[in-house]
């Protein structure tokens, strides 16, 4: 899909921490979310939409970062991003996804689909789920502490200055020039993306795959001095990181509801 479109905006400079930024931005989250609810079976999509007061899953999936600015949510915020050390084995990734630590993301959507499972009425912890699930497909989402999740790595993209983190959360995605609707529709006719049996496992392989990407993105900073060929490299790897997302969330709210 090769309909990226370079343009240039005010540069707006912003004292940044992992608890501040947004996952996948406005877009990234309600792709995930459209993407979902269309997987879900009818009955599923009936109860979800009940629970969020006739709100869709898309338009749902961000309020977790519109609350974070409320201090009552501010004992939410642990639980967007996981800190994860470079080149894990499996059982020590596992083991650190696990714990709460340094983060708790893949930690919770496992812990909120359990409790959902017995409190399905619960909107707010519906809609922190939903978010969260997309949160964990965000790669720099499951980043290294020592530089808040790639927040304090200073790159250049199209000659202006940002951040890694930056550049995952809305640049590459929001270059595209589509809705989220659109490009929903797009992504669900090339993947064409089924849902799966759900089970604590399934969690577990889908934060590894994405700490796989991780990884490769971390040893590929210097690429991105190159946005042309960073894009075409990456393009269809954060396509299927939305794909994969949706996956999950759509596999996760069909066995709650």
């Amino acid at each position: 899909m090769k309909k990226y479109q370079t343009v240039t905006l005010p540069i707006v400079f912003f004292v940044l921490s992992i608890s501040q930024t947004y996952a996948w931005g406005l877009q990234g989250h309600r792709i995930v979310g459209e993407l979902a609810s269309g997987m879900l079976s009818c009955s599923a999509n009936k109860k979800i939409t009940r629970v969020l007061s006739n709100s869709s899953i898309a338009m749902a999936a961000n309020w977790g970062d519109f609350v974070k600015s409320d201090s009552v949510y501010e004992k939410f915020s642990i639980w967007h991003y996981t800190n994860l050390d470079a080149n894990l084995t499996r059982s020590g990734f596992n083991s650190a996804a696990l714990s709460t630590d340094n983060g708790e993301c893949i930690y919770r959507v496992i812990y909120l689909t359990d409790y959902l499972r017995q409190n399905p009425d619960d909107a707010q912890m519906l809609k922190l789920l939903i978010h969260i699930v997309g949160d964990m497909f965000q790669p720099l989402h499951l980043g290294r502490a020592e530089d808040l999740g790639g927040n304090k790595i200073e790159i250049k993209w199209f000659g202006q200055p940002t951040n890694l983190h930056s550049l995952w959360d809305n640049k590459l995605i929001d270059g595209q020039k589509l809705s989220y609707t659109e490009y929903a529709q797009y992504l669900r006719s090339i993947y064409k993306p089924r849902k799966t049996k759900y089970s604590e496992n399934v969690v577990l392989q889908s934060a590894w795959d994405t700490y796989t990407v991780t990884n490769r993105i971390y040893d590929t900073i210097a690429e991105t001095s190159k946005p042309y060929r960073y894009i075409y490299d990456y393009e269809s790897v954060w396509e299927k990181q939305l794909v994969e997302g949706a996956k999950l969330l759509a596999t996760i709210l069909d066995y709650i509801y």
